[in-house]
């Protein structure tokens, strides 16, 4: 017994140094996106906090760059108020759905399977306001947070993410039953900033560690270090 107990550092250490990523991973994820304001002449509009889903597909070229593919969805309300009194002219629910990809830079930390990471995103917000047209806007982002990997193909991912919609002119839009409140056209900035957590599952081959690349000749394999 006593030896068994001994040999778990150990036996720790191997299975930390050895857990890496795949070539894929995809990233079943939810989190919970604050509320934000959006400002106009006479007016100002707010977008209340609200859970969200949503997912991500990652293209590793290493272990240090990948290629993101993430879509994000939240269903919330919105309305319109008054500066003075902060009386509603408005308010209606309001779909949200975010898909943007970008690039995401990974770093390692000798001996920890815990693998902070950063990343920016472009791509598009997917407006569906009630009692309105939908509508497309183009839109931005940008992530921090940290994986950390069971195994090879399985892992925790927690993050912050800021997402926005770039080109918010004729904001109003955000914002549903407003009557004549639809005249109103402005340049206005909307910033949903949000924690998520995802589940990390590995897809396609596990990638090899910095330093060394695997023969490719035929017979016995062997690793190659570079000093």
């Amino acid at each position: 017994m006593r030896k068994i107990v001994l040999s778990l550092p150990a036996l720790l250490l191997v299975a930390v140094t050895s857990f890496g990523q795949t070539a894929v991973e995809f990233i079943p994820q939810g989190g919970y996106t604050f509320g934000s304001n959006t400002d106009f002449p006479d007016l100002y509009g707010h977008v209340d906090g609200a859970w969200s889903l949503g997912g991500a597909l990652k293209f590793n070229v290493n272990r240090n760059l990948g290629i993101e593919v993430l879509y994000n969805h939240i269903s919330t309300t919105s309305g319109l108020y008054y500066y003075d009194d902060h009386s509603a002219y408005s308010y209606g629910n309001l779909g949200i759905n975010y898909i943007m990809i970008g690039p995401v830079e990974s770093f390692t930390i000798p001996g920890s399977t815990v693998r902070p990471f950063i990343g920016a995103m472009l791509g598009a917000a997917i407006m569906d306001p009630e009692g309105d047209n939908t509508f497309t806007k183009f839109a931005a982002g940008f992530q921090l947070g940290t994986n950390i990997y069971v195994s090879p193909r399985v892992g925790l991912q927690l993050k912050a993410q800021m997402l926005s919609p770039v080109d918010a002119a004729g904001g109003s839009l955000f914002f549903s039953n407003y009557g004549s409140g639809g005249g109103i056209s402005t340049y206005s900035s909307m910033y949903q900033f949000s924690l998520n957590a995802g589940l990390i599952i590995g897809l396609g081959q596990i990638l090899p560690e910095p330093g060394y690349h695997q023969s490719r000749r035929p017979g016995p394999r062997y690793r190659r270090y570079y000093y």
